[in-house]
C-alpha cells in the first residue's frame, strides 16, 4: 500500500468507516507484533497490548489531524502501551519466583525460539534502547521519525541506537565465549 493509499484510508476511516481501519490495520500488524513482542518478550502480552492500541486508535482516529503520520500515530499509542505493561513486570516482580521470571524472557513456545540469544541481548538493553531498536528495526521508522515520536534529537537518536548495537553485539560475543 502506498502513501497515498494509507492517506486515503486514513480520511474514509476517520468518517466512520470500519472496513478502511481494518486496511490499515492489516498493513501495520506485523510490524506492531514485532515491536510488541521485542519491547514486552511475552506473546500474550504483545497481543494484549496491540487489541487495547487498536481499539483506542479506531476510536480516536477521528482526532489525528494529519493523515500521513497515521503509523507513527499508532506507534506512538503502542509504545505508551507497552511502556505501561512493562512498568507491571517491574511492580509484579517481587512477586514472581526465579523460575517464573526466567521463563517469562527464556523463550520457551515462542514463535522466535531460534533467535532466543539476540531476543536476550535485545531485552539486555535499558527501556530508552529497546524502544529506539523496536522502533527503527521492526517498525522502519528512520532516525528522524524516532526522534520526533520519543521528543528527542535525531543525533541523539542515532548515537542510542549505536551504543544499543554495540551493547547487544558484546552481549552475544560474550554469551558465545
Amino acid at each position: 500500500m502506498n502513501e497515498e493509499q494509507i492517506k486515503a484510508y486514513v480520511l474514509l476511516a476517520r468518517n466512520g468507516d470500519s472496513a478502511a481501519f481494518c486496511k490499515l490495520y492489516e498493513q501495520y500488524y506485523k510490524d506492531m507484533y514485532r515491536f510488541a513482542y521485542y519491547m514486552l518478550g511475552n506473546e500474550e502480552d504483545a497481543k494484549d497490548v496491540i487489541s487495547e492500541t487498536v481499539l483506542d486508535a479506531f476510536t480516536g482516529i477521528r482526532n489525528l489531524k494529519k493523515p500521513e503520520r497515521f503509523k507513527a500515530w499508532i506507534f506512538q499509542i503502542l509504545s505508551v502501551k507497552c511502556k505501561r505493561q512493562m512498568a507491571v513486570y517491574t511492580s509484579n516482580r517481587k512477586y514472581l519466583s526465579p523460575e517464573e521470571e526466567g521463563a517469562r524472557v527464556s523463550g520457551k513456545e515462542h514463535p522466535f525460539a531460534e533467535h532466543i540469544d539476540v531476543k536476550t541481548a535485545f531485552h539486555a538493553l535499558n527501556e530508552t534502547e529497546r524502544t529506539i531498536i523496536s522502533l527503527m528495526v521492526f517498525g522502519g521508522y528512520t532516525s528522524r521519525e524516532t526522534a520526533e515520536l520519543l521528543n528527542s534529537r535525531e543525533g541523539t537518536i542515532r548515537s542510542a541506537k549505536s551504543r544499543a548495537f554495540q551493547k547487544m553485539s558484546q552481549y552475544l560475543k560474550e554469551d558465545f565465549a
